[in-house]
């Protein structure tokens, strides 16, 4: 094992190497009251790729020797790639250090499933969820519900805001989501006659009859036009189809 002593600014935390889902404060006071005490701390993990050194193990006793104004820590150092550096972060703190938490081991997971840098073994196909469970030191069962989620979340269309200028000189945002969705079919009603505006809307009560209506120009009278021949369970029904159709109407 070769162990270096390194200057705390040479080594690197940016690299997607932090296996946790966010460094404990409390724990990095503690480690750093422990260092004042002369306490001694095992060496950190880093990898060396030729040009950075990456931290891959021992964030907490990092941030504790800086907490504490140290210049350099212990380091076991290991050559490789970045690559090298990310897939070994996925499984530290397995068996030392403050316990994983299931939020630790998620974001293990969704590393190696979304990282491009690893998401691929060496032949470039995706890991099983056999061996991403291996190398985060996971149940199976849980990657391959990460897995679901993600692919999930991939089959659903992106939704672009829309922006309108309306007839009274507002800004107002059009609802995009239920562009180009097919709407279902209306069932035919026995005798192959189509359905019409004057049709009963299942679920609501129907007018006694069908009747013709010539509603006025003014909207406050055609109103009431409409409640007195139609009524109250109808004109409800009615709005709402009329507010559907009026969504991302542009003037």
């Amino acid at each position: 094992m070769n162990v270096e002593e390194l200057n705390l600014n040479d080594i690197k935390i940016d690299g997607g190497t932090q296996p946790r889902e966010a460094i404990c404060d409390e724990t990095v006071a503690e480690y750093a009251e422990a260092l004042r005490e002369g306490a001694a701390f095992p060496s950190v993990t880093v990898v060396r790729d030729g040009a950075s050194l990456w931290l891959v193990d021992g964030f907490h006793r990092y941030h504790a020797h800086r907490r504490c104004g140290r210049e350099a820590i212990a380091a076991e150092v290991r050559d490789g790639t970045l690559r090298d550096a990310v897939l070994h972060s996925l499984s530290a703190n397995v068996e030392h250090g403050l316990r994983r938490t299931n939020a630790d081991k998620r974001k293990a997971v969704l590393t190696m499933l979304t990282n491009e840098l690893v998401a691929t073994d060496d032949s470039g196909s995706p890991w099983s969820n056999r061996e991403v469970a291996r190398r985060c030191c996971v149940g199976p069962d849980l990657v391959g519900r990460l897995r679901a989620s993600l692919s999930e979340n991939d089959s659903e269309p992106a939704v672009t805001p829309r922006s309108y200028t309306t007839k009274h000189g507002t800004t107002a945002v059009m609802k995009t989501r239920n562009i180009g969705r097919r709407k279902p079919a209306v069932p035919r009603p026995r005798g192959g006659i189509a359905p019409s505006a004057m049709t009963p809307v299942l679920g609501h009560s129907a007018p006694s009859k069908k009747t013709a209506i010539e509603l006025p120009h003014d909207p406050e009278w055609a109103a009431r036009g409409l409640m007195s021949a139609m009524g109250a369970a109808f004109v409800r029904a009615l709005i709402t189809e009329l507010t559907q159709c009026l969504e991302g109407t542009t003037e």
